[in-house]
């Protein structure tokens, strides 16, 4: 029997979506939770497919190492019981919600954050989902941050990615290249740096916000495009730059800045990622009215279920997640 608590309190309620049911989403998260020690008065919402306990049964043994496993088959039922609990101050200890769905891995992201919005759920962290899944279950979003925005559409949203060394966020993202400089609106930037401002007290740091210019040599006084002149200046307080990009990743800036303001997809993430690889990194959703962090690596159906997927990125993204919703962000 598990051990039971007396005192009635109510807990934070993280969900966790693995994502592809034949990608490394679930094997990542189930390594991530078997390496976390239970937090005061968390309980994680493990959502995934009801036919993995057959197919991907070592990965159940990891979280049962660990964890007091209570499955269900709807989030409806699990709050319920939850919800019970919690009136009646018998929390188990240990207790991870076990979510076996029949659904898609795409709707159990509208799921999860339409849960999010009512505040049934707190936060909510996401393992890797192809857009092509997303695609064949019927929905036309681009990724999670579509789905964030078909959920949220007056909220102005911006991917950014927390590593070791450096942070980035986007101030565009999935657009055609040959879109990018007419998509960098006065109210797109404005936005971005609000978003920006807020990751760095999110982030307690004090140091500029390093934005990015567009042009080669960030325009080199308009020998190579006004962009910088007549958008990028004057910064507002806290930020400097425009910083010439292919010299603002150079290790001796690294330090300088709270992070890097982007212009565009490929501008942030090639750096980041070739500096960060994809074990380690966290993606986070600014301008959600919730916590979302993820991994920052996608499916890697190649090696589904070969027991070789690095657990990294899927746990920095758990603990950056606890992190941040302690500090009541």
């Amino acid at each position: 029997m598990p051990t039971l608590k007396s005192k009635a309190q109510t807990y934070k309620k993280i969900a966790i979506t693995t994502g592809d049911p034949r990608g490394v989403g679930f094997e990542v998260a189930a390594k991530a939770l078997a390496q976390l020690a239970p937090t005061q008065k968390t309980i994680f919402f493990l959502f995934r497919d009801v036919k993995q306990e057959k197919t991907q049964a070592k990965y159940f043994k990891l979280i049962d190492s660990r964890w007091t496993r209570l499955t269900f088959y709807s989030l409806k039922a699990a709050l319920d019981f939850v919800s019970n609990l919690e009136s009646a101050g018998t929390i188990p200890k240990n207790i991870l919600i076990d979510l076996a769905l029949k659904s898609s891995a795409a709707e159990w992201v509208f799921e999860a954050s339409r849960a999010c919005l009512a505040k049934t759920l707190h936060s909510l962290v996401t393992g890797p989902l192809s857009k092509t899944l997303i695609k064949t279950s019927g929905y036309s979003e681009i990724g999670h941050t579509g789905i964030f925005r078909t959920l949220c559409p007056n909220a102005q949203l911006h991917m950014a990615f927390i590593g070791k060394d450096f942070n980035v966020l986007l101030a565009t993202d999935h657009i055609p290249f040959a879109e990018i400089e007419k998509s960098l609106t006065n109210k797109v930037l404005t936005s971005a740096l609000k978003n920006a401002t807020q990751l760095k007290m999110l982030l307690n740091s004090k140091k500029d916000i390093g934005v990015l210019g567009l042009n080669p040599h960030a325009g080199e006084a308009d020998i190579m495009g006004k962009f910088e002149s007549k958008i990028l200046k004057p910064l507002p307080k806290g930020c400097a730059g425009p910083l010439i990009p292919d010299a603002a990743f150079l290790q001796k800036n690294w330090n300088k800045y709270s992070l890097f303001l982007c212009l565009y997809h490929d501008q942030g993430l090639i750096p980041f990622k070739m500096h960060h690889g994809q074990d380690s990194g966290v993606h986070i959703t600014m301008g959600l009215p919730f916590i979302r962090t993820s991994v920052d690596h996608g499916t890697a159906i190649d090696i589904y279920n070969k027991n070789i997927a690095n657990p990294n990125s899927m746990l920095d993204a758990i603990n950056l997640n606890l992190k941040l919703l302690g500090r009541g962000a």
